[in-house]
């Protein structure tokens, strides 16, 4: 689609499996095209493709939900490696340089807002190896075929796992989890 609005209309025809958003597409607005898109259709995935690397419009897209940022510049193998991890449910960040940055700045904020940088202690050995694997990007059903478990049960030690890191998705648990050094 050439803009947001032309985005947003496939969405409702169902069509779409993933979403590229281009952040200087003419209606995006920064990040309100992002936050359209969402809202829209919230299970569809999104991977920001952008020139811009800035760590606090990265931070504020995968606090949205997004589940990839990839830098425009990025090389044709790592930008097919993106979209394949994230078809499969995982998720993409592209540097550790900017995730370390994002983990940071993410750190200082979570400490203030919640009083405390260890929440998450109390998670369970088996919780502790999902969110290990979700690290890797894996996906539910991946990660049962890892620990031998069946996928719903991998899906409500996610859930557990937002909960007890008072994220709403997986990266924010992930980010929680490298930021708590769990």
């Amino acid at each position: 689609s050439e803009d947001i609005a032309s985005a947003l209309a496939c969405l409702k025809d169902g069509t779409i499996d993933l979403v590229l958003l281009d952040l200087s597409l003419p209606d995006a607005d920064g990040l309100e095209g992002l936050r359209a898109l969402r809202n829209a259709s919230p299970a569809t995935p999104v991977i920001i493709c952008s020139a811009r690397d800035d760590p606090a419009l990265v931070r504020e897209a995968f606090r949205l939900g997004v589940s990839g940022y990839l830098p425009k510049s990025s090389a044709t193998d790592v930008t097919r490696h993106a979209l394949q991890l994230v078809r499969s449910g995982g998720v993409y960040v592209p540097s550790q340089a900017l995730i370390e940055t994002v983990i940071n700045e993410a750190s200082g904020e979570r400490g203030e807002e919640k009083g405390t940088g260890r929440r998450g202690m109390d998670l369970t050995p088996r919780q502790l190896a999902v969110l290990a694997l979700l690290e890797k990007g894996m996906s539910n059903k991946a990660i049962a075929r890892e620990l031998a478990i069946g996928e719903i049960t991998v899906k409500a030690h996610v859930s557990a796992i937002l909960r007890k890191l008072g994220v709403g998705n997986r990266v924010q648990a992930v980010l929680a989890g490298h930021t708590q050094k769990l």
